[in-house]
């Protein structure tokens, strides 16, 4: 769902809020319905195959959103409040048959199991528990395993079956075992009865806040949870996979303890009581641990091998989120008992209380997600949650239909008193003589700015740095380099903003439109407050639009045709943005060039390893005929590259680079039109099928078979710990000296318009980046023979500087 409705939050929420409604309508009205099953194991299974079947419309309903979706957004004028709630009804559509049929099983199965008040109480908390520790054995097959082998279709389809599977299985079931078909209805328990002769079970009222409340604080505490361990983690799919595990998980052992609790208990409420404020105290005090853990917030395991990386989560997440879920998993089922259900059917009450709870999952995390955490920030936020662990808990204790000792009110109000005292955690991990300038909290990343002496950065989720000031040269030749070769630049797109400096570089070439798309919506106020001295007037220009959306979900809307496109630099291991290196959305950027058009997809190969560099290249080289290779700066440890795609049969031109180049750099030679070299080929790394030996065979990247995401990771972790290597320094030099051999600059075709004067500066760049990288390692012997080499080739190229450290020098 992510990929057509995009990655953004508010998207995400969309279908999240639209799968616990399903939950809601379910359990209420096939709850109701219930009492008038007498075979409900049969009509659970009949359940369990209207699931399956349900589950296949998702596939065509997919299909005609995605063929839709232009004439939407064409419709709405693209404004996101109305697409937002379009997206909530298509979740809806798409997802309420299945949903809603998920929903109706647990009372479904109360109705079968539940006899007596005791009976469903014994029964159904440890149908709980079992269920929950099924779904945290499901995410970690599919999350660690069954996606990442065998692809999202295959998945799914091997999912429907077992779906299917489970509705024969208890079809069958019902046929052989089941003797007795009368209705159930839950009777008074006597001998249960009479161990309570002084507190009351709650009431109705009681009932629905707890159940509501249940669902409410859960799933808010998991999605503000999500957040703060984004601030440590590679936050790649296996990071958020692993946090959900250990989440179901605690919660299927809060259903185990619960189902002790029903036995071994006489008193439900004093229960309820203990389990609220313990929540509050472990929930409130979760930070802390958080904190203490990551020393304050620093990165996990950063040289782990993959394998010990992954047992450094788990750690992580166990140690954090194992005991506070534990306690709040109990109160749900154990509702089951401290409930008033008496000459009821058991499932009709058990469809009461997931609706409740549903409807309160529903809310819970747009709650937390994108109000609270917007407006007091994730340390508040946690707070906030905490404390009303705490005032439930003090409602309870003032239901109490008698005396109570008054001990037990210091429980919550010490909790609470607890919580509101702690000190909270930083937000950023800052570095000796670093300042906070500004941070912005929302449910699609923190957004900070650091000062650190000089130079300004900004950074998403603590650690992932989009720009700095000290890097603004080669931010604008990330802008610069795809306008200069396309012959007329006048409409360009940039999938991605982060300081701005990129796509305000494009405004210096004679363009009529720049149309600039960012993910993270508060990047945007970002870097408008602190970047915009070197973004060129890029949010005071009126030829700009900037918009807030998902890079695919925009293309996929759009209609509009652009002369170049330019796709940022993106993290190939976060969640999401593998799915910005697919053939799906290369064939869907290609479909928004106009003829003649360019695609320029920059690389970060500080942190690609070469096999996730030749994934990504012959996925590109799927899509466009012609690629070539092209850099943005000189650097060995921090190089960023673009692969840039255009029509078979284009050549690179050179009255078109002269005159593009007039419009960035006056001199006296040009205005005198004189004959001048515009040197581009020291920006030329090479044509991509140099490399077509190296990338036959690789394995592409699909939204099916996401190679990128679920690969990347892997990749980069052991290249952290020393089993692999990212593509810098001598990696790096390898790559362009295979690139210049393969196929050398007078027989690479696309430059077959240049001239010799303007083709000899490829080989000056490639000699010129070898002669910085042993200036840096402190070889001036060997650098002063690549010296001697650019001299012969270009005599006035390089002038005799000490320690030049750019191309600037």
């Amino acid at each position: 769902m992510g990929l057509i409705f995009g990655n953004a939050a508010y998207a995400t929420a969309a279908t999240l809020a639209a799968f616990f409604l399903g939950l809601a309508i379910g359990g209420w009205f096939l709850g109701n319905a219930s009492a008038q099953f007498k075979r409900p194991l049969f009509v659970y299974g009949l359940m369990e195959i209207g699931i399956a079947l349900t589950a296949l419309l998702l596939i065509p309903g997919i299909e005609f959103y995605e063929t839709h979706y232009a004439s939407v957004v064409a419709l709405t004028d693209g404004k996101q409040s109305f697409l937002t709630i379009l997206k909530f009804i298509f979740s809806i559509t798409l997802l309420l048959l299945p949903t809603a049929l998920m929903g109706g099983t647990f009372p479904v199965l109360a109705q079968f199991i539940g006899k007596e008040k005791r009976q469903l109480a014994n029964r159904g908390t440890i149908l709980y528990a079992v269920n929950t520790l099924g779904a945290s054995i499901g995410a970690l097959l599919a999350g660690f395993f069954l996606l990442s082998k065998y692809g999202v279709d295959t998945t799914y389809y091997f999912t429907i079956v077992l779906v299917a599977s489970i509705g024969f299985s208890a079809i069958l079931m019902d046929r052989l075992f089941i003797t007795n078909k009368e209705t159930s209805v839950i009777k008074k328990d006597n001998k249960a009865s009479k161990t309570i002769t002084k507190l009351d079970n709650i009431n109705y009222l009681e009932l629905k806040i707890l159940a509501f409340s249940s669902g409410l604080l859960a799933l808010s505490i998991e999605t503000i949870w999500t957040k703060m361990f984004a601030q440590v983690l590679q936050n790649s799919i296996y990071s958020f996979s692993a946090i959900l595990v250990v989440f179901l998980f605690s919660l299927g052992i809060g259903g185990v303890l619960s189902h002790k609790l029903v036995k071994v208990s006489r008193h439900p409420k004093y229960v309820l009581l203990i389990l609220l404020s313990l929540g509050a105290i472990s929930v409130g005090f979760s930070p802390y641990v958080f904190n203490t853990l990551t020393k304050g917030l620093g990165y996990l395991a950063p040289s782990a091998s993959w394998f010990a990386y992954l047992i450094a989560v788990f750690k992580l997440s166990f140690l954090v989120v194992f005991l506070p879920t534990v306690i709040f998993g109990a109160i749900f089922p154990f509702l089951l008992k401290a409930s008033p259900v008496i000459n009821q059917s058991p499932g009709k009450f058990v469809g009461r209380l997931v609706l409740f709870n549903s409807i309160g999952s529903t809310i819970g995390p747009i709650l937390a997600g994108f109000i609270l955490l917007d407006a007091i920030g994730i340390w508040m936020t946690i707070k906030i949650i905490a404390i009303l662990y705490g005032f439930l808990a003090l409602y309870i204790y003032f239901t109490f239909n008698i005396k109570v000792v008054k001990k037990w009110l210091l429980l919550p109000i010490i909790g609470i008193i607890g919580v509101v005292s702690i000190t909270n955690p930083p937000t950023v991990k800052l570095q000796k003589g670093d300042k906070i300038l500004k941070m912005w909290q929302s449910s699609d990343g923190f957004v900070s700015i650091v000062e650190s002496g000089k130079n300004i950065q900004m950074r998403l989720d603590n650690f992932y740095v989009l720009g700095d000031s000290r890097s603004i040269l080669v931010e604008q030749m990330q802008g610069h380099i795809p306008l200069l070769i396309h012959p007329s630049p006048k409409k360009t797109l940039f999938l991605g903003m982060g300081t701005g400096i990129t796509a305000g570089a494009s405004l210096s070439h004679n363009v009529e439109r720049v149309v600039v798309v960012e993910l993270i919506s508060n990047v945007i106020p970002a870097a408008k407050k602190y970047f915009s001295s070197w973004t060129n007037n890029l949010f005071n220009d009126k030829r700009v639009e900037i918009i807030a959306d998902d890079a695919r979900n925009f293309l996929l809307g759009s209609n509009e045709k652009f002369d170049v496109i330019v796709g940022d630099l993106f993290t190939p291991w976060h969640a999401g943005t593998g799915s910005l290196y697919t053939i799906e959305h290369f064939k869907q950027a290609k479909k928004s060039l106009k003829k003649g058009g360019i695609f320029a997809q920059w690389l970060p190969l500080y942190q690609l390893t070469p096999k996730s560099f030749e994934i990504i290249s012959a996925t590109f080289a799927s899509v466009f005929p012609n690629v070539t290779l092209w850099r943005a700066d000189f650097s060995g440890s921090r190089a960023s590259i673009a692969l840039i795609g255009q029509e078979d049969g284009a050549k690179l031109s050179h009255k078109v680079l002269k005159k593009n180049i007039s419009n960035l750099v006056e001199t006296k030679e040009s205005a005198s039109n004189k004959s001048i070299d515009h040197m581009a080929g020291l920006f030329y790394l090479g044509n991509l099928d140099a490399l077509k030996n190296r990338l036959t065979g690789t394995v592409v990247n699909n939204d099916d078979k996401r190679t990128v995401e679920y690969k990347t990771p892997i990749l980069s972790q052991q290249a952290n710990a020393g089993s692999e290597t990212y593509i810098v320094n001598q990696e790096l030099y390898n790559l362009l000296s295979t690139l210049a051999t393969n196929l050398p600059a007078e027989k690479d075709l696309y430059l077959s318009k240049l001239p010799p004067r303007e083709l000899k500066y490829v080989k000056v760049g490639l000699k010129y980046f070898r002669y910085l990288q042993l200036i840096s390692d402190g070889n001036e012997i060997e650098a002063e023979s690549i010296l001697e080499q650019i001299h012969l080739l270009s005599p006035g190229f390089l002038k005799r500087k000490k320690n030049p450290s750019s191309i600037n020098d």
